[in-house]
């Protein structure tokens, strides 16, 4: 593997002196970008909210995970940018969420104060938006999913199962899976604030989902699933890719309509609730959204259709 390291300066400005004037110091670019950018991030806990900051946090662990180690500061270049986009695609991140990567690295970079001939290192990774793509599965294959032969104990099997409890738990997020604690667990209810808005959700435990629980607890674990050990941001990263490899070899081996990702359980909950005739305000406070038109995203896919047969009957 070739490294290519490009030595150029960083200068950061302090407000300081007169009135109009700036007071210059230079930052050295052998300084590790995990210190500077957490200090940045830091800086921006006043100014931007929750969320944002953790997509930045976020965005910055998937970073060093894709580079192996912590990076000098002059590392910082175009080719880093693109082999870590070519690396999330690899590994079956969606392009909206590289996108929201690139722009959370975009924005820590900015308050470096980097000069400009290296703002320009994101102009050739994508950064935009692009229709969400039809996610959600059929009922049909949640059953063939569930009546899948796995090896007793395998990573193949807890996959699966911990799929379907997210699908039982109205397609809770696996982020929030994989942190769940079990003093969350009250009175027969999960409670727990979604880690991407911070709406706090009540799930009933069905006895589907007891059943899960009760086969994969470790007694002396704080966590309801034996996901994560430490709790940190990139351990959590490392369970979360796993995750998503072991998912499209399930979607391979059940003969599924559509691939697995960690996201299509809550696209399928949603649609398989809508097409229910659930209410959708219902379905907004159980995904946990702040208002219908995030959760509109998610059933779209299958508005037409419900569309089409209305005016069928009407014409009729």
């Amino acid at each position: 593997m070739i490294r290519i390291v490009f030595h150029f300066s960083i200068r950061i400005y302090h407000e300081g002196g007169k009135v109009g004037k700036k007071k210059r110091s230079v930052l050295s670019v052998r300084q590790r970008l995990a210190d500077v950018a957490n200090r940045v991030i830091d800086e921006l806990k006043a100014s931007r909210g929750r969320s944002t900051i953790d997509n930045y946090r976020t965005a910055l662990q998937s970073l060093l995970q894709f580079a192996g180690c912590d990076l000098e500061l002059d590392n910082l270049n175009t080719q880093l940018v693109e082999g870590w986009q070519q690396w999330m695609k690899e590994k079956g991140v969606t392009l909206n969420t590289i996108s929201c990567y690139m722009r959370s690295l975009r924005s820590i970079v900015r308050r470096m104060d980097i000069p400009n001939t290296r703002k320009n290192m994101f102009d050739s990774v994508f950064t935009g938006r692009t229709k969400t793509e039809k996610r959600s599965l059929s009922a049909s294959d949640i059953q063939k999913l569930s009546a899948l032969p796995l090896p007793e104990e395998s990573p193949l099997q807890f996959t699966r199962d911990l799929f379907l409890f997210c699908f039982y738990a109205l397609g809770m997020p696996f982020v929030d899976v994989a942190f769940l604690r079990k003093k969350q667990i009250v009175k027969g209810h999960i409670e727990y604030c979604r880690h991407k808005t911070h709406q706090p959700v009540r799930v009933k435990i069905e006895p589907a989902m007891q059943y899960i629980i009760n086969k994969y607890s470790i007694a002396d674990s704080p966590y309801v699933f034996p996901i994560l050990k430490d709790g940190t941001m990139a351990e959590y990263l490392s369970a979360r890719n796993s995750y998503n490899r072991r998912l499209r070899k399930l979607s391979s081996l059940a003969k599924l309509s559509r691939g697995l990702t960690s996201y299509v359980v809550r696209h399928s909950w949603a649609s398989m609730a809508y097409s229910s005739n659930v209410d959708l305000s219902v379905i907004s406070k159980a995904l946990g959204h702040t208002n219908t038109k995030t959760t509109m995203v998610y059933i779209r896919e299958i508005d037409d259709h419900r569309i089409d047969k209305a005016n069928h009957r009407l014409i009729a």
